[in-house]
């Protein structure tokens, strides 16, 4: 019997933040508040953990404490410069947290396909700051409306991710005022 295939619409929101901040300091902080300079334990942790509670404390110990975790980067720049010498800063972030992710994956396995949530710092084509752009989790994750505990786990990843890239976004200028 040949492979059935099915279509399903949906449609994804792209949220974009705006900031002065150079997309240097914006990956630094990102880095920071991911991490990741202790996020290379991450994957073999991940793979060896033969229990909840091995995998919880290896998770926290490498979180230090934050909602996220490195888990990869590309910068796409570095290769698009061989095209074309202009091009701003592009890099695509890898993010997340396992604990989060198990809250949403067991309303419904389809939700891994956008597990963990990917965020694209880009450059202002004129230089003159970052945008942070990403999938809004509940718009990608909660394909069935009717499954409330899976509305609310994803929304609770959009505030999770919204407060990441405002911390790692906010001008230190207009803080202190």
């Amino acid at each position: 019997m040949p492979a059935v295939k099915t279509v399903t619409p949906f449609t994804a929101q792209l949220v974009r933040f705006e900031t002065s901040l150079a997309p240097g300091e914006v990956v630094s902080r990102l880095d920071g508040r991911i991490n990741r300079s202790e996020s290379k334990d991450l994957i073999p942790t991940i793979a060896t953990a033969g229990t909840r509670k091995e995998l919880e404390e290896g998770i926290r110990r490498i979180s230090g404490g934050n909602d996220f975790v490195y888990f990869l980067s590309m910068r796409h720049d570095n290769w698009l410069k061989l095209y074309d010498d202009k091009v701003p800063f592009v890099a695509v972030y890898t993010i997340g947290n396992p604990q989060i992710a198990q809250t949403i994956m067991k309303h419904d396995l389809r939700a891994s396909y956008n597990v963990p949530p990917r965020l694209l710092v880009l450059e202002k084509e004129d230089r003159t700051g970052t945008y942070i752009l990403y999938h809004l989790p509940s718009s990608v994750m909660a394909l069935e409306s009717d499954n409330t505990e899976l509305g609310e786990a994803a929304r609770g990843l959009d505030e999770k991710l919204e407060r990441l890239v405002l911390e790692v976004t906010e001008d230190s200028d207009k803080a202190a005022l």
